[in-house]
């Protein structure tokens, strides 16, 4: 069977009046004249599209001011040039056009330690970069310190962004603080034990960056300093006096976080702006470390009928707008750990590159 197609061509062309074009059901038979005019028309539009794409790629993470990463617990920037904190995150950020800057705090210190530390940091980097404004990406407790810099700078910060935030504290910090003072062999022993782990991670995570700014040393880490710091009084002194954006619907509210609504806050506050999102998942993938050995010695000092995310609860984690509150992820995929090890058909750092894409189309 053939099929006869008219092809008209413009005024100005070489040809003049109908061209005739067959084709039939196994084959194309296009007149030799037009075949260099096809390929040259695919060709052309497959440039188009290819130049598009890598354009958009190029720029679809480029947002106005610097985007600055705030660490939660055990934060540090890069291991021994081997293990990066936001693992495959920043690369992806910086593949898409932003400016990135990662923050090295204190492993184990109070929320206000840390959020003056994270203040020095960003005063460096408005040196450095000679913007006015930072965007920050905050995870777990880097979510108090971003919060504090905002509250006592808000002419500094454009943006605070809480992924799986700290905000309410944890539980599991109140109930291990006081098995631990219930017994004091053991106190000793797991305080020396994870306060080397900090301050060996502060040291070997100084030379090694990740981009072109690096955190002073933070010194000598005390992991006692982070149990209190992470508990849920700890966290709702800090809140009376820095309530910025925090959830119209508290962790009480909300059963102490039986229940979970994902109700966000104020989505701006002396002109900065507040988003956040966050998962409903305490573990998400079999193969993991975390998942099989960190989450269930939590869960041990975890009350039950929690929505968590294997550290904190689920309720905890709204700060302005909520982007999205029941993501299938836990706290530590919400960074990428263990590399990469995730629910399967999650992306992690498309995740930050969505962020970054939504910053930049609000102008920040």
């Amino acid at each position: 069977m053939e099929i006869e197609v008219n092809i008209s061509l413009t005024k100005g062309d070489r040809m003049s009046g109908p061209v005739l074009a067959s084709f039939d059901t196994n084959r194309c038979v296009i007149p030799k004249k037009l075949r260099f005019r096809v390929l040259l028309l695919s060709l052309l539009m497959t440039t188009v599209y290819w130049q598009s794409t890598k354009a958009q790629g190029q720029t679809y993470a480029k947002t106005k001011y610097p985007i600055v990463m705030v660490p939660g617990a055990f934060a540090f920037d890069n291991v021994l040039g081997v293990v990066d904190y936001w693992f495959g995150i920043t690369d992806e950020l910086r593949q898409q056009g932003a400016e990135v800057y990662v923050t090295s705090l204190s492993s184990s210190n109070s929320n206000i330690r840390r959020g003056e530390e994270l203040l020095e940091d960003i005063r460096q980097i408005r040196a450095l970069t000679g913007a006015r404004k930072v965007n920050l990406i905050a995870h777990s407790q880097g979510g108090t310190a971003a919060r504090y810099v905002a509250s006592l700078q808000p002419d500094w910060i454009e943006s605070v962004n809480c992924v799986t935030c700290m905000n309410e504290g944890t539980e599991f910090a109140d109930n291990l603080y006081a098995f631990l003072n219930r017994n004091k062999f053991v106190k000793f022993v797991v305080n020396v034990t994870l306060s080397t782990v900090f301050s060996a991670l502060d040291i070997f995570s100084y030379s090694p960056k990740d981009g072109s700014y690096n955190s002073p040393g933070r010194g000598i880490q005390i992991a006692e300093d982070l149990i209190k710091a992470a508990g849920t009084q700890s966290l709702n002194e800090f809140n009376r006096k820095f309530p910025e954006a925090l959830s119209a619907l508290s962790c009480s509210a909300q059963n102490n976080g039986r229940e979970y609504r994902g109700i966000g806050g104020e989505q701006a506050v002396n002109n900065v702006s507040y988003s956040s999102w966050g998962g409903t998942l305490n573990t998400t993938n079999r193969f993991d470390p975390i998942d099989n050995i960190l989450v269930p010695i939590v869960k041990l000092f975890s009350p039950r009928s929690r929505i968590w995310d294997g550290l904190v609860r689920s309720c905890g984690h709204p700060l302005g707008t909520l982007v999205e509150g029941f993501y299938p992820i836990n706290h530590f995929d919400a960074i990428n750990q263990t590399f990469g090890l995730v629910e399967s058909g999650i992306n992690i750092p498309n995740l930050y590159s969505m962020t970054a894409n939504r910053l930049k189309n609000a102008g920040h």
